[in-house]
């Protein structure tokens, strides 16, 4: 949220300009006052209001400074701090910026902020006779930095009740802390006067005797009183939360005014576990103090579900009475809340970042042209929630990771990040709560990522712990340092918080209506700035940074604000579902007829015994309406172009949801013409982030949807298919051994070294010992052969490292899943596209070994197995063309 909180006054800061008489600039985004303790004596901008000697302070500190302080040293000319976001800028008078850069960086300065005076601090201002010295106020607490050429640093850390000074300790209950501003005092008014404002109410106090005037700012200083109307205007939020606790069950309640009608909602936990949840939204504004009463909505059935909430203001000391009864209003019972937050909700956010990346800083709107109604201002990762009443807390730094030499090419999959998020994240517990981890990492295994989100990668399907951005690739896509850096950040955090993309919330559980364009209209920092459609027929990048206001859409900030608890908290309920038990869709509902010029297409076995593995194959062809068509690449269902619908026994419908889903550019096309007549791909769907996919035996029905580049929706033919009953004694034991959750994540991430699944791989190597000959074997070789023939990123205390890859046994276990699968003899084996990608494996790890010959044989085997399959010839020019990129790609690296 940056180094300053945001103020409730209605200026952003004030500081000192000379001592006798006094006299202060007050700033208000890129308009300023001057005044003294008497009179206003000038307004305008800020960079004209004193005499031309800060007009060429440059953005975004002309229009979006969140704090400043003057610099006191025994020479001419004056110095000031302005402060904007985690940044800041040294101005002296006269002459310019002496230093530009992170708060934390400024020299002699930055280096001795006490950690948690790093963000979020109240007020800062300077103090006299000694130079450089600055007060740092945060809450009732305060730490005062000598800084400069000759300073002796922090020098004290602690309640403003501790200084030495007594006055402190004199102050009125409301006006003790919290301050959004301070100015130190000088002239005949004495050394140690100090101006705190709070709000409306301002004060001036003696350090030595306590308060000398307190009240509305004309009451204490004629020229706080004279600033004009804007300047004096509160900035309160009209939100807040509220906690109680009656018998036992605590209330944690949310009252919010900020929409056209009021919506109260709360969580309810019982000896600390969750119990229910509830929202009740009003028929007409109210103005505090006020009560709203009705029926809620409640996740669960309730016998109380009659709610009545008094509240007397959003405010610190403020009290919410909240009533609960049957709605024949017998058995109330009555909680007392206490006002806790402006926000609605907090969150502990752990940032861990590998050694040479950057996480994400800050962007201003006077960077570029601003939409109609977007203000000039700092946007963070912080600050786009905040703005929808979620507070996310950090330490105020990242933690830096050192990577291990033997880091080779530090690209991390899916199963190296589930890894790490359970091994380091501090806060880590497979149940629900307000904590979050991001890492910062080079790279994803699959180009073009920039971040993906964790949904479930554990046998409790504790989901959306963990996101991961990957800055190498932020940074080739020319993306470091941008607003679209900090817009991956915020879209990949609104994952973790169960928020979907714009054009894929059809496929909801239950459905979320699609905003305009089918989704594809939203400006929200959840749509994909490249697929956005306009309202007038404008498309991609440039008109979704004309049009955004760097917002959530109107469902979305309900869903923070008011979700559920099991909805929105990490966590809670699966990705993409909420905590109603709601029932599933039933009827699907096809979307318009594609326009797109082309054809998808399900394929796959149509039937599948006890435990096996269910892969579907997927084609994109053209429909024969054009000769050629633009289609995005990525047919997998962890990419966002493809959805795959799932109809079990029962009727209901579910879209299946892999373990993690990647977020990138939509904007990288290729063409299919008669070269090119099809993309085909592969997807394993036995388990995703919902569990087990097929947890019963029964006919099951598979439908895909896929977003062609023309932002319709392309839909292919239902494929059905058949889950058999183990028909013995040893088929229901050797299925059973692939189907916990554990297994079921290491088949969807090809194995994983994580302990956390250490009984996934012992049920893996079980049946490969005790049933080798069994069909299902050849599923927990291709995983186990997999992982074993590439490096495996670690993150731990001592930072990154590299488990080397075992080749020996990546080339035992995949050679037999090849041989398995060409031996004519048997039935079992993988299907043609696997079995591309494993031999493409097995070659690399014949290179990796050293045995770049045999290397180069398997793949010669590779082309003549699909030719003597007879594929179509572009199919076969294509794994042609694979085989030689993979030779090429070893040669080079032997």
């Amino acid at each position: 949220m940056g180094f300053m909180r945001a103020k409730t006054s209605g200026f952003d800061a004030i500081f000192g300009v000379t001592e006798d008489p006094w006299r202060a600039i007050v700033v208000r985004g890129d308009r300023a006052a001057r005044i003294t303790q008497a009179t206003m004596q000038t307004e305008g901008l800020l960079t004209n209001v004193y005499d031309n000697e800060l007009k060429a302070i440059p953005e975004p500190f002309a229009s979006c400074s969140d704090g400043a302080f003057e610099v006191r040293v025994n020479a001419w000319p004056k110095r000031t701090v302005f402060l904007a976001g985690d940044q800041c800028l040294y101005w002296v008078w006269g002459k310019g910026a002496e230093y530009q850069g992170p708060i934390t960086g400024l020299p002699g300065f930055g280096e001795h902020i006490p950690a948690d005076y790093r963000s979020d601090v109240d007020a800062v201002m300077c103090l006299p006779n000694v130079p450089y010295r600055t007060m740092l106020f945060k809450g009732n607490q305060c730490a005062i930095i000598e800084w400069g050429p000759k300073g002796r640093g922090c020098y004290y850390v602690g309640p403003l009740t501790g200084l030495a000074e007594k006055g402190w300790s004199k102050l009125p209950a409301d006006m003790s802390g919290d301050f959004d501003h301070a100015a130190f005092l000088g002239g005949s008014a004495g050394w140690y006067h100090t101006l705190l404002i709070k709000g409306d109410k301002a004060l001036t106090m003696n350090w030595d005797s306590g308060p000398v005037k307190v009240g509305t700012y004309a009451e204490v200083a004629a020229g706080l009183g004279a600033l004009p109307a804007n300047y004096r205007k509160l900035r309160l939020p009209a939100a807040g939360r509220f906690s109680g606790t009656t018998g036992g069950t605590r209330v944690e309640l949310r009252v919010d005014l900020e929409g056209e009608l009021p919506v109260v909602s709360g969580d309810v936990f019982t000896d600390g576990d969750y119990r229910n949840s509830f929202v009740l939204e009003g028929t007409e504004p109210l103005t505090l103090p006020a009560t709203l009463t009705g029926v809620a909505k409640f996740a669960f059935n309730t016998s109380a579900p009659l709610i009545s909430v008094q509240v007397d203001k959003l405010a610190p000391g403020g009290v919410a009475t909240l009533t609960r009864s049957a709605e024949d209003e017998t058995n109330a019972i009555t909680y007392t809340c206490s006002y806790v937050s402006r926000f609605l909700r907090t969150i502990e956010w752990e940032v861990d970042a590998m050694a040479g990346t950057q996480a994400a800083g800050q962007y201003a709107t006077t960077t570029h042209p601003r939409p109609p109604g977007l203000a000039k201002k700092i946007v963070t990762v912080q600050s786009a929630y905040a703005d929808v009443g979620i507070e996310v807390r950090t330490s105020g730094t990242v933690n830096e990771v050192p990577v291990d030499e033997t880091g080779q090419d530090l690209k991390w999959s899916d199963a190296e990040l589930h890894a790490a998020m359970v091994s380091n994240f501090s806060g880590h517990r497979d149940t629900t709560q307000w904590k979050l981890w991001s890492l910062v990492a080079t790279r994803y295994v699959d180009k073009g990522v920039r971040g993906t989100m964790f949904d479930s990668d554990d046998a409790d399907d504790s989901q959306r712990h963990g996101v991961a951005m990957f800055s190498d690739e932020i940074r080739d896509q020319g993306y470091a340092g941008t607003r679209m850096e900090i817009r991956t950040y915020v879209h990949e955090i609104g994952h973790a918080l169960n928020l979907i993309h714009s054009v894929d919330k059809n496929t909801a559980v239950p459905p979320q209506p699609l905003g305009p364009r089918d989704g594809a209209g939203d400006v929200s920092w959840m749509n994909y700035v490249d697929v956005y459609q306009g309202p007038d027929g404008e498309e991609g990048e440039e008109a979704f940074w004309r049009d955004f206001t760097y917002q959530f859409t109107g469902n979305e900030r309900r869903h923070l604000r008011h979700g559920f608890y099991y909805d929105i908290v990490p966590g809670g309920s699966k990705f993409g579902t909420d905590a109603a038990d709601r029932p599933a869709l039933k009827q699907f509902t096809p979307p318009p007829p594609s326009r797109s010029g082309l054809k998808l297409e399900l394929s796959g076995r149509q039937s599948y015994s006890h435990g096996e593995p269910v892969v579907a194959e997927i084609k994109l062809s053209l429909d024969g309406s054009t000769s050629q068509a633009e289609a995005f690449p990525g047919l997998s269902p962890r990419r966002d172009s493809l959805t795959i619908l799932v109809t079990d026994p029962a009727g209901a419908i579910r879209p299946f949801r892999p373990l993690a889903r990647s977020c990138g550019s939509l904007d990288q096309t290729v063409t299919l013409n008669a070269d090119t007549p099809a993309l085909y791909d592969s997807a394993y769907i036995g388990y995703g982030a919902g569990g087990l996919t097929f947890p019963e035996p029964g006919t099951y029905r598979l439908r895909a949807l896929y977003r062609a580049p023309d932002h319709s929706t392309v839909t292919s033919p239902e494929l059905t298919i058949d889950i058999q009953a183990p028909t013995d004694e040893t088929d229901q034991k050797a299925g059973d051994l692939l189907r916990g959750s554990q297994q079921g994540t290491l088949l969807a991430l090809l194995g994983s070294d994580a302990p956390q699944l250490a009984e996934g791989n012992a049920a893996l190597d079980a049946l490969i010992a005790t049933y080798p000959d069994h069909p299902l074997a050849v599923y927990a070789l291709t995983a186990k052969g997999t992982n074993a023939g590439r490096h495996f990123l670690t993150l731990t205390e001592d930072g990154i490292g590299v488990r080397p890859a075992d080749t020996d046994t990546s080339i035992a276990q995949l050679g037999e899943v090849v041989a398995t699968t060409l031996d004519e003899g048997t039935d079992a084996g993988v299907d043609n596209i696997t079995l591309n990608a494993t031999m493409r494996r097995l070659a690399r790890a014949h290179a990796r070994g050293g045995d770049i010959k045999e290397a180069d044989a398997v793949l010669d085997q590779l082309v003549e197995v699909f030719r003597d399959k007879h594929v179509p010839d572009p199919v076969l020019a294509t794994i042609t063309e694979q085989a030689e990129a993979t030779r090429t790609e070893l040669h080079e690296q032997a």
